[in-house]
């Protein structure tokens, strides 16, 4: 997927919230209050994977917002406390949200998907295999063991 000038410019050509340089897209901040390109940015493949919860967390992977949630880009602001909040059970990441700002709007926008309020847990769908069993099948019989 080609990046559209103005935000290859905006990103120099790299992910916008870890820097990699790899297969970037653009991504679409959710629940951004308005269609403009302050409301999209550049990712990698991996940080868009674990943004839309495709992938675990890899919390060494996201030391990035240490850097990225000082950006002056209200998308990357926005995904940054998001991410931190996804974390917030790392030391690091707690004291980062300590330290960041968001204004009112920013803030509410940033709370829209609810980030704040979940865990990083990733549900993938079940479709090549069945759910889980709820019941346990024993390896071996207990006479084995008598």
């Amino acid at each position: 997927m080609k990046l559209p000038e103005d935000l290859k410019l905006r990103s120099n050509n790299s992910c916008e919230l870890c820097a990699a340089t790899g297969t970037l897209a653009v991504y679409e901040v959710p629940f951004s209050p308005e269609a403009r390109r302050d409301n999209e940015l550049v990712a990698c493949e991996k940080c868009r994977a674990q943004l839309e919860r495709k992938e675990a967390l890899d919390a060494a992977h996201w030391q990035c917002l240490t850097t990225s949630m000082w950006s002056e880009v209200p998308a990357v602001q926005v995904v940054s406390w998001r991410m931190l909040n996804r974390l917030r059970n790392e030391s690091w990441a707690a004291e980062q949200l300590d330290m960041m700002y968001l204004d009112d709007e920013l803030l509410a926008w940033a709370k829209a998907s609810g980030d704040h309020e979940n865990d990083d847990v990733v549900e993938l769908p079940w479709t090549a295999m069945a759910p889980p069993s709820r019941t346990a099948t024993p390896l071996c019989s207990q006479s084995h063991w008598m």
